[in-house]
């Protein structure tokens, strides 16, 4: 194919691509986790992006991406951690499953930002006032995406989920919540989780659930949970 074709080629893609790329907002929070234990109160927190690009090309829409890694809460020696999912799959909540957590809306209820999207651009203004809010914001158990903990920190198929309510029966003897935050913030996203997890670089590379299987074939925990769960800043 002659180069002229080709550098045209790359031309109209290029073109398309603007064309159908539009104004784009972002917002990060930072989920803190503090918990109470026999050895005195441990704290974690991380930090996940939420982008959203208006789009018009193949359709009008506002799709999103998720920037960001499970909270990994070290309770101290001999102790299982405490993990916070990106995610909130393992159970249906009202309204259906969520999938993809964020606390957004638990931040924008409490600072009076709740709008009806109407469009697009009300969306957008939306993510943008959202995303200059500041001050932590408490929270309940009940809010968190999915909790769990390992009863081997080096073996995936040792997953163990963690009942918001009821974090002794998972963690132990006198781990009871000291409070939970969100803030909306300009901190980094977070990214650490590998080193805690040294499976989780193999799992993702392979697209492997914890079950070591790569499709969803049953209820289980270790079949429902993914690497997806666990980091999404590739």
């Amino acid at each position: 194919m002659p180069l002229f074709f080709v550098r045209l080629g790359a031309l109209v893609a290029i073109s398309l691509c603007l064309a159908g790329c539009g104004r784009s907002e972002s917002y990060r929070y930072k989920l803190t986790l503090s918990v109470n234990t026999p050895e005195g109160i441990k704290r974690s927190s991380s930090v996940t992006e939420w982008d959203f690009r208006q789009v018009s090309i193949p359709a009008r829409g506002t799709p999103h991406r998720l920037r960001g890694q499970a909270l990994y809460l070290d309770l101290g020696p001999n102790a299982r951690p405490l993990i916070a999912l990106l995610t909130s799959h393992l159970h249906e909540k009202p309204g259906g499953v969520i999938w993809d957590w964020s606390g957004a809306g638990l931040v924008s209820k409490f600072h009076g930002l709740q709008t009806e999207f109407g469009n697009d651009d009300a969306f957008l203004d939306w993510v943008a006032r959202l995303s200059h809010v500041r001050g932590p914001v408490r929270i309940t158990p009940a809010d968190l995406p999915d909790l769990v903990t390992f009863a081997d920190i080096n073996d995936p198929m040792s997953v163990i989920e963690v009942n918001p309510n009821d974090l002794q029966a998972a963690l132990g003897q006198n781990v009871t919540w000291n409070e939970i935050t969100l803030d909306m913030t300009d901190e980094p996203v977070t990214t650490s989780i590998k080193s805690k997890l040294p499976w989780l670089s193999e799992y993702q590379a392979k697209n492997f659930r914890l079950d070591g299987s790569k499709y969803g074939t049953s209820r289980t925990i270790t079949n429902q949970l993914s690497s997806y769960d666990f980091d999404q800043t590739y």
